[in-house]
């Protein structure tokens, strides 16, 4: 079921089925990729309760091996709303039966999303109702339409900062898996797009403490930007 957030800059709606944003509207112009199946059927899929993939699509806890695809399972199980206000929706997802066969722990996983003027911000909430110890991943994987409104794929631009070194983590395509003993030492602040870009996946970098990246043209002033904290790696 879908639900709504408007204010006077942003019109935004949450799908329950992952607690997905499907649309990001500012002034009658669609922010986000409308998952063209032909493409990528997806729109912007939260991550849990890992971020990437498992070699093999498994790993071993206690002597047994579990599955679990690729970004975990939250993206395509529903959550419950269990806040909504005139600029925050607030869904949660807790373990059952299908997770603790793939995920053998009893959590508590809340998504919220609140309108602040025109930023989104988005919050990730994990709460362990074992006594074990729990190992988990989150993350988020928002995609945007490029272009935005005029020009081609090739005027827009990203803007990373802090501008300062970082590590770069290859992927393997084949598996999806990082490539931990290719990393290398990078300094990048802006990177102009190109198809080219992309051909061996996405691009993994070790994050800042506080970090901003931004999609911008050179054409107007249309534009997205993505901040955070306390996030150890970032993709794009």
């Amino acid at each position: 079921m879908n639900y709504t957030l408007k204010n006077d800059h942003l019109n935004v709606v949450v799908d329950t089925f992952g607690a997905e944003m499907h649309s990001i509207q500012h002034d009658d112009i669609e922010y986000l990729w409308q998952a063209d199946a032909k493409f990528w059927g997806r729109h912007a899929p939260v991550l849990f309760p890992i971020v990437g993939k498992l070699k093999n699509g498994e790993y071993r806890y206690n002597d047994k091996t579990y599955k679990m695809g690729g970004h975990g399972f939250a993206r395509d199980n529903d959550f419950e709303l269990i806040k909504k206000s005139a600029d925050e929706l607030v869904f949660e997802l807790r373990d059952n039966e299908d997770s603790l066969n793939h995920y053998p722990f009893h959590f508590v996983f809340r998504v919220s999303y609140k309108l602040v003027d025109n930023k989104i911000r988005v919050r990730y909430e994990v709460k362990n109702e074992d006594e074990k110890f729990m190992s988990f991943g989150v993350g988020a994987h928002p995609a945007f339409n490029v272009p935005l409104k005029n020009g081609t794929f090739e005027d827009y631009q990203l803007t990373i900062s802090p501008d300062e070194k970082r590590t770069f983590i290859p992927l393997d395509p084949p598996s999806g898996t990082l490539k931990l003993d290719e990393r290398v030492e990078s300094q990048v602040s802006q990177l102009p797009l190109t198809r080219a870009l992309f051909d061996k996946d996405a691009l993994v970098y070790t994050s800042s403490k506080e970090m901003k990246v931004s999609l911008t043209n050179k054409l107007d002033d249309h534009g997205v930007s993505l901040t955070w904290k306390n996030m150890p790696y970032f993709g794009l």
